[in-house]
């Protein structure tokens, strides 16, 4: 299946330059349907530019305390646990982080690949 997640551009650039391994989430309705090997469309709010991005992995937790102290900052494009939680602080209010669990999707953005074939390669 594919869906489609609306991400603030700062977020976006991270994903798309590869400093970004994991999405995080709330644990909603509309992220409770994402499967392994299911495809994000991850779109940049301020741009609608997208990446499409396959998912690896899906990790659960209680809430983004215990994501955090689970995952490596540089894995979420961050230097320090204190920057993701100013960062998701700003994004999610507190009633939103107290009454739904984080999610991570392990992702691996999926570039469109141009095969190419020399001609000799071809004739044989």
């Amino acid at each position: 299946m594919k869906y489609c997640i609306d991400v603030h551009e700062f977020s976006f650039n991270k994903i798309k330059n590869g400093k970004r391994k994991i999405s995080v989430h709330l644990f909603d309705k509309n992220s409770q349907k994402i499967k392994i090997f299911d495809i994000i469309n991850i779109r940049n709010a301020s741009t609608n530019e997208h990446i499409d991005c396959i998912v690896k992995g899906i990790a659960i937790f209680d809430n983004f305390n215990d994501l955090i102290d689970a995952l490596k900052p540089q894995s979420l494009g961050y230097a320090n646990k204190n920057e993701i939680i100013v960062r998701l602080n700003r994004i999610f209010t507190k009633e939103l982080q107290q009454s739904l669990n984080a999610v991570a999707f392990f992702i691996e953005p999926q570039y469109e690949k141009i095969n190419i074939i020399e001609r000799g390669e071809y004739e044989r």
